[in-house]
């Protein structure tokens, strides 16, 4: 009895051992036929390219740039293939990770769920091209699937648009400087739109009030509704800017002859006891020395981020 116990076990450890190396064979074999189509067939390390839509930003900044390199090396490398990928306005596109990056697939994951990072990535794309939603899916040989939800419908961009086109026919001379044609949207935007108060909301819990159609269309809107419409404007008139973003607010970062500077709509339309419009211009085109001046606290922001700023 115990005999045919010990000779039962043997030949269960043998028939174990078996169909162990029949299994690591089919994964490797598995593994090498991947990586042949992948390496190939799919020509993945030469041939990856991406469609740019026409809102696409060929600008490079401190914290973020565009790639053409779709296989991830590092964890900066990381952020700007995410960063070229909302840039280019795609809703689906895959990347790879490299094979010595052995990281990859943790930083991936880290990123998506850190939205504080993407949304300041957010701030340096056009806002059509801005996101709403990132989700991602990866498999173990390091391919890498994101998909985009964006913030703006074609219906909000082709609304949006024709009001932007519009407004510019009618108030940009022929010319005008740079500075100029900023000055002249900054007081269009303010003197056709209200800061959206509480009571305002409340009466329409509906609406967000962040976007850029909420103060051209509707009249009312937040920081980000200014700010988005400000970007939107800027870059249909091909001057570079960016959002900033502080812990509560947002505004816009503009580059007129090299120089950095500092446009806030939103404090330049401030909100008066008896509802009255009123046109400032105290945060148009401002230096950083003249904000730190100026002492609002809402613009304290990451000075390691938005370096142009600083």
């Amino acid at each position: 009895m115990k005999r045919l116990l010990k000779i039962s076990l043997t030949a269960f450890i043998i028939s174990g051992i078996i169909v162990g190396i029949f299994y690591y064979i089919g994964v490797n074999y598995h593994d090498e036929i991947y990586m042949y189509y992948r390496e190939n067939i799919l020509k993945v390390k030469e041939n990856i390219t991406i469609e740019k839509n026409e809102y696409y930003k060929d600008k490079n900044y401190s914290y973020v740039q565009n790639t053409d390199d779709f296989i991830a090396k590092d964890k900066k490398h990381l952020l700007n293939i995410f960063y070229t990928i909302i840039n280019s306005g795609s809703d689906e596109f895959t990347f790879y990770c490299d094979e010595k990056y052995t990281a990859c697939t943790n930083d991936v994951i880290a990123l998506v769920d850190n939205k504080e990072t993407l949304s300041h990535v957010n701030n340096f794309v056009h806002p059509y091209n801005s996101f709403e939603n990132v989700s991602v899916s990866y498999d173990d040989h390091g391919e890498v699937n994101i998909k985009i939800s964006k913030v703006y419908t074609k219906s909000d961009i082709d609304t949006i648009n024709a009001k932007v086109e519009s407004i510019i026919k009618n108030q940009i001379k022929k010319g005008m400087t740079n500075k100029q044609k900023i000055e002249t949207i900054h007081n269009y935007i303010i003197n056709h739109g209200k800061y959206a108060t509480d009571k305002i909301r409340k009466n329409n819990s509906d609406k967000t009030y962040s976007k850029a159609n909420n103060i051209l269309i509707d009249g009312y809107g937040l920081c980000g509704s200014y700010a988005d419409a400000m970007a939107i404007f800027l870059n249909k008139l091909g001057i570079d800017n960016y959002k900033i973003v502080s812990d509560s607010h947002i505004w816009n970062l503009v580059k007129i002859n090299n120089k950095w500077l500092h446009l806030d709509l939103t404090w330049d339309d401030p909100i008066t006891q008896d509802g009255s419009d009123k046109l400032e211009k105290l945060f148009m085109l401002v230096d950083n020395k003249k904000l730190k001046e100026l002492n609002v606290e809402k613009h304290n922001y990451n000075k390691s981020i938005y370096k142009e700023a600083a």
